[in-house]
């Protein structure tokens, strides 16, 4: 029965799907306005959350100025959304005018020497276009780490999406195996490490935002593992629906970094995106369930009572 209704929810998610694509972004934006009313202002979706995070984050702005941000954030989180179901249709070529890249000279200086090398990204900006359109833009493969959703027809077909364009998919728990595809060619393994870290002992502490944050070791264990170099990639909105994507070296030579090192460039780099355009990362998000005070213990209520 529950593979049933799973199936069920797989046809109307069909349905959804190819409603985008023959929406025009016009329209696409019409609906998106009236979502976010919604989400906004009716659902109240963990609007709480959102304020938490702000104020902390920023206390040295006006409850006006971060009521601001709150209000852009929610019209830029709806956007995103249906900017995602969209572009798993949308012609590649008329994306790519969609989203432009800055600067190639990075990727094309690893892929003449043959190297692969870690993307380090955050959720800043539209992280999905971006899987969709670098098979386009580059020579190197790309590999994007995801978590499985729960529903697996929905899974696969969005899987399958993703992976027409290029961008090969790997469930977070075959990292390890996924890694060895840079054996036959260089890739390029994009890693979000932005989200809420729970495992306390691996977890690496850097400063982020004005708090000391625990932050997923991935992008630095495997980059010192296996010595490959990382790139930070960040993105700026032009307008709604046109994004610029930049980068910037953190190391290309991860061995030499001291414990702890990478990871803090890459949150320092974080910060000063989001600081540039604070509406565009996901502040919705429970970033921060374990972080540490002044004394430097571990602290687990920052979202208690919402």
């Amino acid at each position: 029965m529950k593979r049933f209704f799973q199936y069920i929810c797989y046809l109307l998610y069909r349905c959804v799907i190819f409603g985008f694509r023959i929406t025009p972004f016009w329209l696409l934006y019409l609906q998106s306005d009236i979502l976010s009313f919604l989400f906004f202002r009716v659902f109240r979706y963990r609007v709480k959350v959102v304020d938490r995070n702000l104020e902390r984050c920023f206390p040295e702005k006006s409850k006006k100025e971060r009521d601001q941000i709150k209000k852009k954030y929610y019209s830029f989180m709806v956007d995103v959304m249906l900017e995602s179901f969209k572009g798993y249709t949308y012609p590649a070529n008329k994306l790519q005018k969609h989203l432009v890249y800055d600067d190639k000279s990075l990727f094309e200086k690893f892929y003449k020497e043959g190297k692969s090398m870690i993307v380090a990204l955050g959720h800043q900006g539209n992280w999905e276009w971006p899987t969709q359109t670098a098979l386009y833009e580059y020579q190197h493969h790309f590999v994007a780490f995801f978590k499985p959703l729960k529903n697996p027809f929905i899974n696969k077909f969005t899987e399958k999406c993703r992976e027409s364009r290029g961008t090969h998919l790997c469930a977070i728990d075959k990292t390890r195996f996924a890694f060895s595809l840079r054996e036959k060619y260089p890739v390029g393994f994009c890693m979000a490490g932005d989200q809420n870290s729970t495992n306390m002992k691996r977890s690496i502490w850097a400063d982020f935002l004005g708090i000391k944050t625990a932050c997923l070791p991935g992008t630095e264990i495997y980059a010192k593992l296996l010595d490959l170099p990382v790139v930070f990639m960040w993105s700026q909105r032009i307008k709604r629906g046109y994004y610029r994507q930049y980068f910037t070296l953190i190391t290309d030579k991860p061995s030499e970094c001291q414990p702890g090192e990478i990871t803090q460039r890459y949150m320092t780099l974080l910060e000063e995106a989001i600081r540039k355009q604070p509406e565009i990362w996901l502040w919705s998000h429970k970033r921060w369930k374990n972080y540490k005070n002044e004394k430097g213990e571990i602290v687990r209520d920052f979202y208690s009572n919402l």
